[in-house]
């Protein structure tokens, strides 16, 4: 009974961690590509107005946590914050 009660307390933690994990301020956008219209765009909402060579070989990198952009023509990899240069 105790180490049922225990693994439920574990899972119970992971997914907490997991969760608050991927939070990102407001005004940061997450980038996304649509290859059937080959569509940019940012969730939860927008689209860029340009989008270089250099962000799109990293988006295609396929990092954990993917791209993500600040409204100051910032890139950057969303779960390291290591900026990508345009």
């Amino acid at each position: 009974m105790s180490r049922a009660l225990i693994a439920i307390g574990l899972l119970v933690l992971f997914t907490i961690a997991a969760a608050n994990e991927n939070q990102l301020p407001d005004d940061v956008l997450h980038l996304a590509y649509n290859p059937t219209y080959d569509l940019w765009y940012f969730n939860p909402r927008g689209r860029p107005d340009k989008v270089t060579d250099n962000i799109k070989n990293a988006y295609n990198e396929r990092r954990p946590g993917g791209v993500c952009y600040l409204p100051d023509d910032i890139w950057f990899y969303c779960r390291t914050g290591e900026k990508i240069s345009e």
